[in-house]
């Protein structure tokens, strides 16, 4: 047995004892890997191996595209930030879910009129994904995931995302949602991960961009990310500069 590890990241490999064995020690390292591999994946339950497929996921839509998603890596998806089922101020809540809560975070929505953000309770499901007051917990707003046309966000370090409603529908009536998370790339990969598994709907798209359009009401209003000097703070800031532009400033790097 060759003196390397079970670790399928272990590219160690004993040296070959004479040359003519070079077609057989290479075999032998190649099919040793392989079977290494397989007892690590046998490891796997179904609970962790949906925890590394999201992962993956995450790695496919937002690597090399969002500055986010390097801190993000090493951070586990926990899915309920907010102890739903639990914490007995949700009780009301979550009863009133008809489906398994897949995430719960708490979110700001920003305010279309200032730019500024409200406290918002965010819960998904694999049928929509529910707005609701951080205080009382009664909803505000509950959005069938069909509804839901793209999500858009910066190339940036920031936690904003808009969620685009397909225009016509029932939803779309009061505009897209935008609003801001310290963990958006768990928020979208969940939601890009239901739409890719639903047989009944679309895949949704995502949007990487550092200016886009949203819809308030009747108005269209873009959303344009700058790199933003140290008074800003460690987190981003979100103005309406005018009727047609918000503006978000992100800490330069």
């Amino acid at each position: 047995m060759p003196t390397t590890t079970m670790s399928p990241m272990d590219n160690s490999w004993p040296a070959k004892p004479y040359g003519f064995l070079e077609g057989a020690h290479t075999q032998l390292r190649r099919i040793f890997h392989l079977w290494r591999c397989k007892k690590y994946r046998g490891q796997f339950t179904e609970e962790k191996k949906a925890v590394y497929e999201e992962k993956l996921e995450a790695s496919e839509i937002f690597k090399d595209k969002k500055a986010l998603y390097p801190s993000s890596v090493s951070q586990p998806f926990k899915g309920d930030y907010l102890e739903i089922q639990k914490n007995p101020k949700y009780q009301k809540l979550n009863s009133a879910m008809e489906e398994k809560v897949l995430l719960a975070d708490l979110v700001n929505k920003i305010n279309r009129a200032n730019g500024k953000g409200s406290p918002r309770l965010f819960l998904l499901t694999k049928s929509n994904f529910v707005l609701a007051d951080q205080k009382t917990g009664q909803v505000k707003a509950s959005v069938p995931l069909p509804d839901l046309a793209s999500v858009s966000v910066s190339t940036q370090s920031d936690g904003f995302f808009a969620l685009k409603l397909k225009e016509g529908s029932a939803s779309a009536s009061k505009g897209d949602f935008l609003l801001s998370s310290e963990h958006l790339i768990e928020i979208i990969t969940k939601l890009h991960r239901i739409g890719t598994t639903a047989a009944d709907r679309d895949q949704i798209n995502i949007d990487i961009s550092d200016e886009f359009l949203v819809q308030f009401k009747q108005d269209k209003v873009c959303v344009k990310f700058i790199q933003g000097g140290p008074k800003n703070g460690n987190s981003a800031a979100c103005k309406r500069k005018n009727n047609r532009l918000l503006e978000v400033s992100v800490p330069s790097p």
